[in-house]
């Protein structure tokens, strides 16, 4: 066992079958995520696809082709690879995880819901042994809770085919600085040296509850009063927990052969609006050194300057032997300024949860898909594209500037992402 005093809460890291015996049982207890209110289906099935082309600069070499497309999500929780088979139903895909119980749901979830193109083990990312296998790897807020994050990297970007691409997710050091140190807190509160689910997360509902200290401690934890125990748990009583910034992620893809593509916004970061890794920097002196950066470094300004309001390390990389060339996002700019783009249309089918917990179609809810929800310059430009126009002779009649990264990648994000699908191209 490591010293308690450890900078990250990695006391209890001894071996990797001790940690994953440690993670089995927190994740079989929590059964995290906590189970949606509905799963969807979208009535084109390369919809996703194709916006995952679009986020990298693919279109001429899909990162899915059709036909034989095999993706692993590692780590799947109780949902994550329920959702990503409905994602990509022409693809085969894989979910692997430590947790009986959470297998079990996602095996329940998927019968109900008629997915065929999914199958779900029992085992750990270092046990897989998978080599050169999958066009996509989907490994999100895993990594950081083994015992070697590192190893457990190099497992995943062995397992991708030469032109693969991994959508991975660690945490960012500047997020978890509160949550770490309440976790070695609770460890020690706790008088043991081992960990114990059961009591720890009684302690950790009692500060939640009534914790009366002074500062921003106790504003903090009263945010979990409402939220369920998965939640509560895996933020303020995780046993294992590693973070990162920007170069660190950077140090330990490059060490496992692999290279980081493009950032990708997700869920909590664009619900507050933080997603943005291009700064403005209101100095023209300081926006052209900013500018002027490497992809990375520039991002690791970013990481630093924002601190705990930086965004999460949600990154897609690829290996560095990629037989498909990384883009800057000065290119994917240029190819989002040059490209042609119509309002992306299709349909969203809705399965709901009812009384007795089934997942079930609802014949009233299928509804088109994206509904548009921008506003600003965005929704200016939305509602002024032409698929016969490339994007930067739209942008002129508007008078909106094209020179700017920060200002063309915030409107590619916000426009012709996966995270915010408006826009596709023909």
């Amino acid at each position: 066992m490591t010293q308690l005093d450890d900078a990250q809460n990695l006391a209890l890291v001894t071996s990797d079958d001790e940690v994953d015996a440690l993670n089995a049982g927190f994740y079989g207890a929590i059964r995290y995520p906590w189970p949606p209110f509905y799963f969807e289906r979208l009535g084109d099935p390369r919809f996703w696809a194709d916006m995952l082309d679009q986020d990298l600069g693919r279109r001429d070499r899909p990162v899915l082709p059709p036909g034989g497309a095999r993706v692993w999500v590692a780590g799947c929780g109780t949902n994550q690879a329920v959702i990503t088979a409905l994602m990509f139903p022409g693809a085969q895909v894989l979910g692997t995880d430590l947790s009986d119980g959470s297998l079990e749901v996602a095996g329940r979830n998927a019968r109900q819901l008629g997915v065929a193109n999914l199958e779900l083990r029992r085992e750990s990312i270092l046990q897989g042994g998978y080599r050169g296998e999958f066009d996509y790897v989907i490994c999100t807020g895993v990594v950081h809770h083994t015992a070697n994050p590192a190893r457990t990297l190099g497992c995943l970007a062995a397992a991708l085919r030469p032109a693969g691409v991994m959508q991975l997710m660690v945490y960012n050091r500047y997020h978890r600085t509160r949550s770490t140190a309440f976790q070695k807190a609770v460890r020690l509160l706790s008088g043991s040296d081992g960990y114990h689910y059961e009591s720890e997360l009684a302690l950790a509902r009692r500060f939640v509850h009534h914790y009366a200290g002074e500062g921003g401690v106790a504003d903090w934890l009263a945010e979990y009063r409402d939220m369920p125990d998965a939640a509560l748990a895996d933020s303020l009583i995780q046993p294992v927990e590693h973070s990162y910034t920007v170069e660190s992620l950077d140090r330990m893809a490059a060490d496992a052969g692999l290279e980081l593509l493009v950032p990708i916004p997700d869920p909590v970061d664009t619900a507050a609006g933080s997603f943005q890794w291009e700064l403005e920097m209101g100095d023209p002196t300081l926006q052209r050194a900013y500018d002027a950066l490497p992809d990375v470094r520039r991002w690791q300004v970013t990481n630093l300057l924002g601190q705990e309001d930086s965004p999460m390390l949600w990154f897609y990389l690829q290996r560095r032997d990629s037989p498909c060339p990384r883009r800057s996002t000065r290119e994917l700019c240029d190819a989002f300024l040059d490209g042609r783009f119509a309002p992306a249309r299709t349909t969203r089918q809705v399965h709901a949860s009812g009384p007795d917990g089934a997942f079930r179609a609802a014949p009233d809810q299928e509804v088109p898909f994206p509904v548009w929800r921008g506003k600003g310059d965005p929704r200016r430009v939305f509602e002024a594209v032409e698929p016969w126009m490339p994007m930067r002779a739209t942008l002129e009649r508007l008078g909106i500037a094209t020179d700017a990264l920060p200002a063309v990648n915030r409107l590619r994000v916000l426009l012709a992402s996966s995270a915010f699908p408006y826009l596709r191209a023909p």
